[in-house]
């Protein structure tokens, strides 16, 4: 069973299960993700030993670029295929995958619009 609390930050103050960065011992806020203060060593172990450890985000068709070497979801603009970190084109990827992206992301791009 995970540790949950409220937030202790002004303007979040949400019920929430925080995570440890397990590196500085600090205890973060898993909405706001800044840091909670108070949380004692005890729960700080507990939190260690459950592995309550920030979770991965992870978007659908993450690619990796070869210029910025962040790993996120491309964006489609004028047809071209742009890294979603440093705007570049991505041209580290077959041209299969980027037929199939390409559908993706206009599918995509048109269910959040509507």
């Amino acid at each position: 069973m995970s540790f949950s609390t409220n937030c202790t930050n002004k303007g979040c103050g949400k019920f929430q299960e925080p995570y440890i960065d397990p590196k500085t011992d600090k205890v973060f806020c898993s909405i706001c993700h800044k840091e909670l203060i108070n949380i004692t060593r005890f729960v700080k172990l507990q939190m260690k030993s459950t592995k309550q450890y920030r979770a991965k985000e992870t978007a659908s068709f993450s690619v990796l670029c070869n210029k910025c070497n962040q790993k996120k979801r491309p964006k489609l603009v004028n047809n071209e295929i742009i890294c979603g970190g440093c705007g570049e084109i991505l041209d580290n990827i077959s041209d299969a995958f980027k037929t199939m992206l390409k559908i993706e992301l206009k599918t995509a791009a048109t269910d959040i619009s509507e």
